[in-house]
Parts: C-alpha cells; structure tokens; sequence
C-alpha cells in the first residue's frame, strides 16, 4: 500500500536551505572585512582563483565557446563582483549593496525582452515598477556611509549579473553550481 506524500520539508533539506541564508546573509559582511586587506579588484581575483584552483583539477571546463565562457567572466568576475567590491569598500554600506545589486533582475528581464522577445506579463510590470520606485527612494536617502556613487556602483554590477545571466542562457542547457566565490556551471543534456 502506497503511503500518502507529506507536504512536510525534509529536516535535510530545512537545513540545506538555512545553511544557504547562513552563507549569503553573512556573505556582504564578509566582503566588507576582506576589503579592509585587499584592494577591490584584487580580492575579486583572489576570490575566483582560490574557487577555480580545486575545482579545475575534477570538473571539466564547460562545452560552451571560449568566447562565451570569457564574455561570462569578465561580465560576473569583473563586472558583477569586482565593481560591487569597488563600492562597498567605502562607497555603500554592504547590507544596502546586497539589496541594490538584485537590480540585476531588471536588466535580466530587459535583456530577455529584447533578445528573446520575451514580454512581462501585468503583475510582473507592477512588481518592476513598485521595485524601481524603492531604489529611487534609497537613491534620495543617501548619508554618510552610503553616496550616490556607491549606490551607481551597485546599479552598473546589477547591470553586469544581467549580463552574465544573458550570456549564461545563450550558452544552452547548463547546471550552475552556485558558491559563496561565484558559479560554476556546466552544460548537460537531458533526453524526456
């Protein structure tokens, strides 16, 4: 006889998902402590490299061209991180960074407008519009520990992370491993 499906989480999976808000709730308070080590540009180097090194001796690199293996990486390596770094260290708190840099989802959904003519439907028009209205109103609000720049900053590696989310979809079917120093991802194929 066939037991009935709980609705239930799995304890496994309940903290699996707390490590994960663990990991990036700490993740910006982290990057502001290194940045008082490292230099912005330099420490996104470091931290791509110390993710790369491990990995690139088990995992094979990603079947996708070099051009867009490279296009990813200079927009979320240089782009995304390297100018979010640039900013929080001294320029935007990281709590407000963390919340800016999601405006990468605008420039996601923009990019998959205009490249696959995708169209938003009403109640995602509504939901950009009440979001862009809340970045503008932190925009006006800025003080001492945050500036126009910093917020900027934020905005253009937000562009950066749509960027590489476009590149990223152009390349096909692959599997992002999602870590605290960055993604790495790998095209699969699967048969229905």
């Amino acid at each position: 006889m066939n037991s009935p499906k709980s609705n239930q989480l799995p304890l496994g999976h309940l903290l699996l998902a707390l490590a994960i808000v663990a990991v990036w709730g700490t993740n910006f308070v982290v990057i502001k402590l290194s940045l008082e080590a490292f230099p912005p540009f330099l420490f996104a180097a470091l931290r791509y490299t110390f993710a790369f090194l491990p990995l690139a001796f088990f995992i094979p690199r990603p079947k996708v061209s070099w051009a867009n293996m490279c296009a990813y990486g200079v927009a979320i390596g240089v782009g995304q991180f390297g100018i979010l770094f640039f900013a929080i260290d001294g320029r935007i708190s990281p709590g407000l960074a963390s919340l800016v840099v999601q405006t990468q989802v605008f420039f996601t959904i923009g990019f998959a407008m205009f490249f696959a003519k995708e169209r938003l439907k009403l109640y995602q028009a509504v939901a950009v519009s009440v979001s862009m209205t809340g970045l503008g109103v932190i925009a006006l609000h800025t003080d001492t520990n945050t500036t126009f720049l910093g917020i900027a900053l934020v905005v253009i590696a937000g562009l950066s992370w749509g960027i590489g989310n476009t590149v990223s979809r152009r390349a096909g079917s692959i599997i992002c491993l999602l870590m605290s120093s960055g993604q790495v991802c790998f095209r699969y194929h699967h048969s229905f």
